[in-house]
């Protein structure tokens, strides 16, 4: 019988010394998977504006969709509590910047580099649901300016 409470304690102890590096591997494997989407929207971004010529309307400018995978809480992933294109979700948009927060982390901004300024007609562009999301980058002419143009896909 101590034998089995010995080796419980024990089990117990090793668990809670192993849970900080699990919690710490699922955000960071979050993190990753996020600035891969990142780096997609970014270069989808870059070839757009170096291929493409604007047009004055969104509808017929040459475009890009980009896949966003925000995963389910599991042992393996964490949960992103939220991520903007454009700015801060509760901010103004129309910055050349992903916000994003995972695993209880705080807020962080990515920086896009860009050729020509971004904007987002509504404001950011926030994903709190998990699954499969996308963001449409369009390259448009505004007022003589080119920009590219971020909606929800």
């Amino acid at each position: 019988m101590i034998r089995l409470v010995v080796a419980a304690v024990l089990t117990l102890a090793t668990l809670s010394a192993a849970l900080p590096a699990v919690d710490d591997a699922r955000a960071g494997r979050t993190d990753a998977e996020l600035e891969g989407a990142i780096d997609r929207i970014e270069r989808a971004g870059q070839h757009l504006a170096a291929s493409e010529d604007a047009v004055p309307r969104r509808a017929r400018a040459a475009g890009r969709r980009v896949a966003i995978r925000l995963p389910e809480a599991s042992l393996t992933a964490a949960r992103p509590a939220f991520v903007a294109v454009g700015g801060r979700p509760d901010g103004p948009g129309n910055r050349s910047v992903v916000a994003y927060a995972s695993g209880g982390s705080p807020t962080r901004l990515r920086g896009l580099s860009l050729p020509v300024p971004l904007a987002t007609p509504d404001g950011p562009v926030v994903f709190t649901a998990s699954g499969v999301l996308a963001v449409d980058v369009a390259h448009v002419d505004d007022a003589g300016r080119p920009t590219l143009v971020v909606t929800r896909g």
